[in-house]
């Protein structure tokens, strides 16, 4: 911890939406802010309802297990372009939601068919340059998952750009 290494990947564990989360080296650690993802996605996946919802980029998997935890009825799918990052999303989802997420290798959309009532992500967004990556937590985190190069915004484009033929007439993109 002297050198600054987050407490989370010392102990491999990280709350999120009050579920303990295995998180590594290979996953950025889940943060409070992303739980309004969670609450913005369930205020589009009625309870009484069969929906599909996937997470793209899912990491430890805490946005798509979240989901399936409070919404058993909706089809739950997750996409990760990074086998290790999955390999955790996965041990996540078999001790947290056993059996409710459907884990993709793939990037954003790519390994997916069918439509969804909702397409959530918390892609890397932050600028190469930005200053903030060289310090705190930042330092121990992958870099791709927390920038895709240049000004920040590439994914943000590329899932906005292929989203549209993805969802249901009427879904979400969040």
């Amino acid at each position: 911890r002297a050198t600054g290494e987050p407490v989370a990947y010392l102990v491999e564990s990280r709350e999120f939406w009050s579920l303990p989360f295995e998180v590594t080296p290979d996953v950025l650690i889940p943060r409070p802010e992303t739980e309004l993802l969670v609450e913005a996605a369930l205020r589009c996946l009625p309870a009484d309802k069969a929906t599909r919802a996937v997470d793209l980029g899912t990491g430890s998997g805490a946005i798509s297990i979240a989901i399936a935890h409070v919404r058993p009825l909706c089809e739950v799918h997750a996409t990760e372009v990074h086998e290790a990052a999955l390999a955790v999303a996965r041990r996540n989802g078999e001790r947290l939601a056993p059996g409710r997420v459907i884990f993709h290798l793939g990037s954003w959309l790519e390994p997916l068919s069918g439509r969804f009532d909702v397409i959530v992500s918390n892609p890397p967004y932050v600028a190469a340059d930005d200053p903030h990556l060289s310090e705190g937590d930042c330092r121990y985190e992958p870099a791709g998952a927390l920038t895709p190069g240049g000004d920040g915004l590439a994914a943000i484009r590329e899932i906005a750009s292929n989203a549209l033929e993805y969802l249901e007439p009427g879904g979400w993109l969040l």
